[in-house]
């Protein structure tokens, strides 16, 4: 059986996006079913008062009605208003997360980008303690994750909601934190927030910026590490990135790949 992975889109990305992007990723994770869930917030012109550019955000999506696809409608797991002190159709998305997984579970782990990595700590501090949200009742019982995977993302933080109980995300839940060192919208700063609410984190750092690394040295230690938490594995006990590298003793042989390029943008998401 595959390893599955849920996998959470960045703000005003899709599912469409975020698969394209880990096109290469999925190539080499062979055995890795990821499934890619579309958000369900529509991201529209007024959500976006600072700027209507959004690679910056790693999408190509577009906030022009008349110019939008289903692969090109920007979306998100939450909107904020009020200097981001407000998350707007949260609590939506967490009965649409509960919804699914009650429908599609199990899941070995969760994946996220950006936004859609502070999402997946929200569920997987939903899925340690399902009462935190009256929308993710206790009752019927769904799997816990094995491990997460949250790339460029960050600890969420706003007035209208209280996330203090959400967090620490407990030792039994190994995290594995991905940071572009030249991340310009999620800083590595930004990210030790995340991090330090984890008691049993792990830290990989690239020196690009706001995207996940796909060389070929990150290809290999994302199956890897994935990988690990199947039948008898390791559970994230693998060598770091550079030893999957070009001179690294866990390389394959004939290993190709390259890097996205890197992103940069201001706005707090």
């Amino acid at each position: 059986m595959p390893v599955r992975v849920l996998a959470l889109c960045g703000f005003t990305q899709n599912s469409y996006i975020y698969s394209k992007q880990l096109g290469a990723i999925r190539k080499t994770c062979k055995d890795v079913e990821f499934v890619f869930l579309e958000p369900p917030v529509v991201v529209e012109k007024a959500d976006l008062p600072w700027s209507s550019n959004l690679d910056q955000f790693g999408s190509n999506a577009t906030t022009d009605e008349a110019a939008q696809t289903p692969e090109t409608t920007p979306r998100a797991w939450w909107t904020t208003v009020n200097e981001q002190k407000t998350y707007k159709k949260f609590d939506e998305t967490v009965a649409y997360l509960h919804d699914f997984l009650l429908k599609n579970e199990p899941f070995d782990g969760i994946m996220g980008f950006s936004q859609g990595a502070g999402m997946a700590a929200i569920l997987s501090a939903l899925l340690e303690k399902p009462n935190l949200h009256p929308n993710f009742p206790s009752e019927p019982a769904l799997q816990k994750f094995k491990f997460a995977i949250f790339v460029g993302g960050f600890l969420p933080k706003a007035e209208s909601h209280d996330f203090t109980p959400y967090f620490p995300l407990p030792a039994s839940l190994p995290t594995l934190h991905v940071c572009g060192r030249n991340d310009t919208l999620i800083t590595t700063e930004r990210s030790q927030t995340l991090v330090d609410k984890c008691e049993n984190s792990r830290v990989e750092i690239h020196e690009g910026g706001h995207y996940t690394p796909s060389k070929a040295s990150w290809r290999h230690f994302f199956n890897a590490y994935i990988n690990s938490f199947g039948p008898d594995g390791s559970n994230g006990d693998v060598p770091p990135v550079n030893s999957f590298g070009p001179s690294g003793a866990n390389t394959p042989v004939n290993a190709k790949g390259g890097e996205g390029t890197p992103r940069a943008g201001t706005p707090s998401i």
